[in-house]
């Protein structure tokens, strides 16, 4: 791959093992357990862990996380499989690593964890996936023993100190331009409230109605596995970011709602054009044209705690007709939904050029991190 030596993960990563299987619970407490949506954003999410009411931790001490380790996806779908978050231990606390996530502890007198960690991030390291990579019809996965067989470029440890520290400072521009994008999604929010109160309990007295009289509801036809790299048109699953595709099923203003989640943590965006969706993806249009979907976007994302209690399922939660019938949305005049929807528009105007930044950070990142472990930097 360039001037470092390549050398297999099991020879650097003498620890490499499966989480404890635990059985978690909704609304139990404890010692927090890992779980794959912990990782979903590429790092230690510790608002999205798992409970099992375990208040003695000493059962668990082989499974408790240490500062350096390298938490990996090894059962998902194929666009996440392989993605890795670093641990950084904070304070006196312990969380246990539990089942469907990879433990990987490096050796630390031949290779430096925040290097491995970038570099399980890289083009090189996710194109040797495929070849470890077995397929059934909802997910993906690759077992330990092939996961050791791939190689991973090993510079002298300074040098991987120094390519960590620049790739370090590269994402950190990356993240800024995101908090900046986050910060315009909580201004829209606030406005919300300000305009039209808190939509659950309805200070201003607006009038009500439930799901059946508001949305015309229609959901997929295909499987999420018929995305197509460099597609024509959106494809919309029940993961947070859209994939593309070649063909279109629906061409329409719509808000698309996740249908099904492991966690029953669901999603809602807003699309006009043409696009796909997934089977288990709810397509929801508006019946009166005088309502403004990004009014009722804020107040479907406001009840999504509400869908992951109420979900069916047990190893994946999902939801149903049944239950989004019963829900009920404040009807604001029209007059004042107008309003709003200018205030979003001129908001995603500047997000839109945010996210053009991103983008072009992100390209110059994945550029950079090519250079850096085909040995072109150091």
């Amino acid at each position: 791959m360039g001037k470092w030596e390549m050398v297999k993960l099991g020879d650097v990563f003498p620890y490499v093992r499966n989480g404890a299987s635990i059985k978690q619970e909704d609304n139990a407490t404890g010692f927090p357990i890992t779980r794959i949506e912990t990782i979903a954003d590429g790092s230690i999410d510790r608002s999205r862990m798992g409970y099992a009411n375990i208040n003695e931790i000493e059962r668990y001490s082989d499974f408790v996380l240490e500062t350096g380790d390298i938490l990996m996806s090894h059962i998902n779908s194929v666009k996440h499989l392989g993605k890795t978050a670093l641990y950084l231990k904070k304070e006196d606390e312990s969380i246990i690593h539990g089942m469907n996530l990879l433990n990987l502890r490096a050796n630390p007198d031949v290779l430096s964890s925040i290097y491995a960690h970038r570099f399980f991030n890289s083009y090189y390291f996710k194109k040797q996936l495929p070849n470890i990579t077995k397929n059934s019809v909802n997910q993906s996965s690759f077992n330990i023993t092939a996961l050791k067989e791939l190689k991973i470029p090993l510079p002298p440890l300074e040098v991987q100190q120094k390519i960590a520290n620049v790739l370090d400072r590269a994402s950190a521009l990356i993240e800024k331009r995101k908090a900046q994008i986050d910060k315009l999604d909580l201004l829209v929010k606030s406005q919300f409230i300000e305009i039209f109160g808190d939509p659950v309990t309805n200070p201003k007295g607006w009038d009500k109605d439930l799901w059946p009289s508001i949305f015309n509801a229609a959901t997929g036809k295909i499987d999420s596995n018929a995305m197509v790299d460099n597609g024509k048109y959106p494809f919309f699953t029940c993961a947070k970011e859209a994939f593309w595709i070649d063909k279109y099923a629906f061409d329409c203003e719509a808000l698309i709602l996740a249908g099904n989640n492991a966690a029953g943590i669901y999603d809602v965006k807003h699309y006009a054009g043409k696009f796909n969706a997934y089977q288990r993806t709810y397509v929801l249009t508006l019946m009166d044209e005088k309502n403004q979907y990004c009014v009722f976007k804020i107040q479907l994302e406001s009840k999504l705690e509400q869908l992951r209690h109420s979900s069916k399922g047990t190893n994946t939660k999902y939801l149903t007709m049944g239950i989004l019938n019963n829900l009920e949305f404040i009807i604001p005049p029209s007059l004042l939904q107008t309003r709003f929807a200018d205030f979003v528009q001129q908001v995603e105007a500047q997000k839109s050029l945010l996210q053009q930044s991103l983008a072009k950070l992100e390209c110059n990142h994945k550029s950079l991190m090519q250079k850096c472990f085909a040995g072109e930097v150091f």
